[in-house]
């Protein structure tokens, strides 16, 4: 060991730093961490090796910290979505194709029969005909099993689901990786799709929610499992999101919104995330044995 040590970084007390630790192990680099109580710090040995432990904080707590500027500096909103897009590409897509999709609703509605779960047709200036999921399945559609998650019907719709897409998605992509986060939104957006079909029948349905409330039930569950600071999320957030689950299921939401509520789209989400959320936690902590 060296007498020549360098703080590096400080963290709130108690924060939850074993990511950190295993990733200077894995770096095998030399350094140490002080404080429990009071405010934790790190500290470095090689000053040679700043440069390196630094991209690893970046890379560890981007998702809590945001973005390093220099003081002073000022940070465009292309600069800004650019920098998104390299943290968390596939996340920023499904926030495009949200917008996109919420865009055809609005001013080409004709066009959303290609993105629903089963075809339709107008059959008169209020009525629409639809298939069957069969139907769907004998003539190779395969892709509508997902994109009804980018159809969203007005401007809340699409705000609501925006926002926890933001919040949810890019903590997720963060700690997982955007493989592992691509193949989440798809499975859960499967799943939460073919639940609200079988509840409902054939109807017009649409929408990120399922897919959301399977993130959060992959972070609630997850952070329980194996803490991690991406899946931090204060706890007051989950309790909104079960309240607004609870909420919708009674009937009240639907009442001053525009359309049904996909309660099963929602629930079958959750569930889903839970399972998978305690499935991968279960994977992090072993790995940190």
């Amino acid at each position: 060991m060296t007498d020549q040590w360098l703080r590096v970084a400080e963290f709130p007390p108690h924060t939850d730093l074993t990511a950190l630790r295993e990733s200077l192990d894995r770096h095998a680099i030399e350094y140490r961490i002080t404080g429990e109580d009071t405010a934790r710090q790190l500290w470095v040995a090689d000053a040679a090796r700043m440069e390196e432990v630094m991209a690893l904080l970046k890379e560890l707590f981007r998702v809590n910290t945001g973005p390093v500027r220099r003081p002073g500096g000022h940070e465009s909103l292309a600069d800004g979505l650019r920098r998104q897009f390299s943290q968390a590409p596939v996340m920023m897509v499904c926030l495009a194709l949200s917008v996109l999709g919420a865009a055809i609703v609005q001013w080409q509605f004709g066009w959303v029969h290609w993105l629903t779960f089963q075809d339709f047709d107008l059959a008169g200036p209020r009525q629409i005909r639809l298939g069957t999921l069969e139907m769907t399945l004998r003539n190779g559609e395969y892709w509508r099993i997902v994109t009804p998650i980018f159809v969203h019907f007005g401007i809340f719709h699409l705000a609501f689901n925006g926002l926890w897409l933001w919040e949810f998605g890019r903590r997720v992509e963060a700690l997982a990786g955007s493989m592992h986060f691509l193949l989440l939104v798809l499975f859960a957006g499967a799943v939460s799709n073919w639940s609200q079909y079988v509840w409902s029948g054939p109807s017009l349905f649409g929408g990120m929610s399922g897919v959301l409330y399977a993130l959060l039930g992959y972070i609630w569950i997850g952070n329980l499992v194996a803490p991690h600071p991406a899946l931090a999320i204060p706890r007051g957030i989950i309790a909104f999101m079960l309240l607004w689950l609870v909420l919708c299921m009674t009937g009240a939401v639907g009442l001053v919104m525009q359309g049904d509520i996909a309660n099963a789209a929602h629930v079958s989400g959750l569930v889903v995330g839970m399972i998978l959320g305690a499935v991968f936690g279960l994977l992090r902590r072993q790995r940190r044995l």
